[in-house]
């Protein structure tokens, strides 16, 4: 899930979440975790200023206007204890910091409320901790966010947002645009009236 310059110039993004990010961007405001697998990117800082940032074990946070948005990636090569310790970080600064929370990225997992045909023991974790959390999936259809060649298409990338704000995410899309990479990007828009 990540977006060149081109594009984000293009499509007016204001926020990047990025999993599993290979490249640092010099321009703008960049916050990744320390082992450098979860970013956000905010190309125009004067766009979107953020309040406040913190790591997390394998996520990020910013706060943006009304928003604290989560950035995360649990590699697929985890084992389940590992996975369900990440994903219990990510739980606590949600419950912590509560408020408008979206979170997204790469979850390495299999859920059929995001789209997939069955559900794994790591999507019912995801899906657990949402119920705890109060959010909901943002995902939309079941177009797969990963398409590696010779394999069937999944789709382990979703968007989490607080259960009460969730009629604000707008457009959620898949997007079918080359990038060179297995995953797709995925946009969305935050309706906020001004």
């Amino acid at each position: 899930m990540t977006y060149c310059n081109k594009s984000c110039w293009k499509n007016q993004i204001d926020v990047v979440i990025i999993s599993e990010q290979y490249k640092k961007r010099e321009e703008g405001f960049w916050l990744e975790d320390d082992t450098k697998t979860a970013a956000i990117w905010i190309p125009d800082p004067t766009t979107a200023p953020h309040r406040s940032d913190k790591k997390g074990r394998c996520h990020v946070i910013t706060q943006i206007r009304n928003w604290t948005i989560f950035s995360c990636y649990l590699t697929p090569s985890d084992d389940i204890q590992t996975f369900q310790t990440k994903l219990e970080d990510i739980e606590d600064n949600a419950r912590h910091i509560g408020g408008n929370l979206i979170i997204a990225g790469d979850f390495n997992s299999r859920a059929q409320e995001w789209g997939m045909p069955s559900t794994d023991s790591r999507g019912r974790r995801v899906l657990n901790m949402a119920a705890r959390t109060g959010m909901l999936t943002a995902n939309v259809g079941a177009i797969p966010t990963f398409n590696r060649v010779g394999n069937v298409g999944t789709i382990p990338d979703i968007t989490l947002v607080t259960e009460n704000r969730a009629h604000k995410i707008a457009d959620w899309k898949v997007l079918d645009t080359y990038i060179g990479s297995d995953h797709c990007y995925i946009m969305f828009d935050i309706a906020e009236t001004k």
